[in-house]
């Protein structure tokens, strides 16, 4: 069934970064050079910043295509093709009821940001240093001008059922809200995901989904793994994600050498 792949999709935390780590382990770097020697072309696709993951890439960077910020922003090697932006008057009603969840702190991202009005200083050093975002810090997020492209609540402890059921029932008709992984409870426009973008990215560089093979962990992966011809779970996945995937593995790498053998 992996004869006719041209595609590499892959998620980063949880999938190829694994157990919290903030670097790609060197092994995949002559790994996504030889798919490339094999004409299969490699997507990193991400709830990640785009520069976070050209600065994680770069042995590479411009020789991959991108899936940012959960679909919501597209680029191929140094060039966004595509961004979708939430519309103002939405994004500062989900940031007023963001700025009200206690023991958890919010995230605005824009093209080339993520902005941040900390409760806990911390908060943006750990953005800055360990998952190496670029990172604005405002007073409050409300003072966000640019582009607003996704939204995020993170919770240190994980996401709480009753928080997640109160943004669903209150902005799930008007935006896409997933569960990022790690904590990270994600909004994006309503039918931005990373589906809509590898779907997209199909269109643009004429290649078929069912010529796509693709990894994933977390709810944030759920429309890739169904738009994939072969999709992959993490045996570390959720249950429900686990029931949208074809397949599963412990490791990215083990499935990418059996591919190139």
């Amino acid at each position: 069934m992996t004869d006719g792949i041209r595609v590499v999709a892959s998620d980063f935390d949880g999938t190829i970064l694994k157990d919290g780590a903030q670097e790609v382990d060197r092994v995949y770097f002559p790994l996504i050079r030889s798919l490339k020697e094999r004409g299969i072309s490699f997507i990193a696709a991400s709830g990640r910043q785009y520069g976070n993951l050209r600065r994680l890439l770069e042995p590479v960077a411009d020789e991959i295509s991108y899936i940012c910020e959960n679909g919501a922003l597209i680029a191929q090697g140094n060039r966004v093709i595509r961004q979708n932006e939430i519309e103002r008057t939405l994004a500062l009603s989900l940031i007023a009821d963001m700025e009200e969840v206690q023991g958890a702190e919010g995230v605005v991202s824009c093209a080339d940001t993520s902005c941040v009005a900390p409760s806990d200083p911390g908060f943006a050093e750990y953005l800055r240093n360990t998952v190496k975002n670029t990172v604005t810090v405002f007073d409050s997020l409300r003072q966000v001008k640019e582009p607003i492209i996704k939204l995020a609540l993170y919770f240190p402890e994980g996401i709480p059922p009753l928080q997640e059921q109160r943004f669903r029932e209150k902005y799930g008709e008007s935006l896409s809200i997933v569960d990022g992984g790690g904590g990270w409870l994600d909004f994006t426009n309503k039918d931005v995901d990373k589906g809509s973008a590898l779907r997209y990215l199909a269109e643009v560089e004429g290649f078929g989904l069912d010529e796509v093979l693709c990894f994933g962990d977390s709810g944030n992966d759920v429309g890739m793994l169904r738009a994939a011809g072969l999709s992959y779970a993490m045996d570390t996945a959720k249950d429900e994600v686990k029931a949208c995937a074809d397949r599963q593995c412990s490791m990215v790498s083990d499935v990418l050498e059996q591919l190139l053998k």
